[in-house]
């Protein structure tokens, strides 16, 4: 079972050694990020004390400049008017916390509505698998758990757009290094990779792109346009 993939093991209580940019902890913060983002960013903020600890001293530093800003009155009016064109409000979530070694992330959990072992995974090449995620996405973009076999990898590719993978269980390693439990890699056009999954268990990602990717190699192009019409 897929399940087995995600017990406690020799590295699961490793803190991540690759992090979420600080402008983008910044964006998260605001409420700027765009959801599959977002997503991304509070699941790895629940494996990485030290994420945790860059977001708590953005939002202190926030709430610091706020507290210096001087009062202004506001009418009890102006802000009934402010209340009504907002609507209804959604509770705030919940910070995110520290996660347990057997579980999957809390905020992924919430999209997945089901246990890991019973995911319908879709065949996506040689030694992958892939399952998208029930959420709005820009056209060509992807939100998708991957599963790669031991040894197996993904063809050599650049990015159209931006690119966040965060590893859950196993490892990969690519030309920028190892990748692991918790850690989260960042890839633009800039960045032509193949990661390749390590050989001890199957590597299971949380991938989010928001455009197609662009395959190299002599079926680049064949690859390229499956990618396209498949997302």
């Amino acid at each position: 079972m897929v399940v087995t993939d995600l017990a406690p093991s020799s590295d699961s209580i490793r803190a991540p050694e690759h992090h979420i940019p600080a402008e983008l902890l910044l964006d998260y913060a605001s409420g700027t990020l765009p959801e599959q983002w977002s997503l991304v960013t509070a699941c790895h903020l629940t494996f990485c004390p030290h994420c945790r600890r860059e977001l708590a001293a953005i939002e202190a530093t926030a709430g610091a400049m706020l507290e210096d800003i001087a009062p202004q009155p506001v009418k009890a009016s102006g802000f009934a008017a402010v209340a009504a064109r907002l609507g209804p409000q959604e509770p705030a979530a919940p910070a995110p916390q520290a996660a347990t070694d057997d579980l999957l992330p809390v905020p992924l959990r919430s999209y997945l509505n089901r246990s890991i072992d019973t995911i319908p995974w879709r065949w996506s090449g040689a030694g992958l698998q892939s399952y998208a995620l029930p959420m709005r996405k820009p056209r060509g973009g992807m939100v998708s758990l991957l599963r790669v076999a031991p040894g197996a990898g993904l063809p050599m590719h650049t990015h159209r757009g931006e690119e966040m993978t965060l590893v859950l269980s196993g490892g990969y390693t690519d030309a920028a290094g190892a990748f692991r439990r918790g850690d989260v890699e960042i890839a633009d056009g800039s960045v032509e990779h193949r990661p390749l999954a390590m050989l001890d268990q199957p590597c299971i990602c949380l991938a989010v792109t928001d455009a197609p990717l662009r395959f190299s190699g002599s079926f680049g192009w064949v690859l390229s346009q499956w990618a396209r019409f498949s997302a």
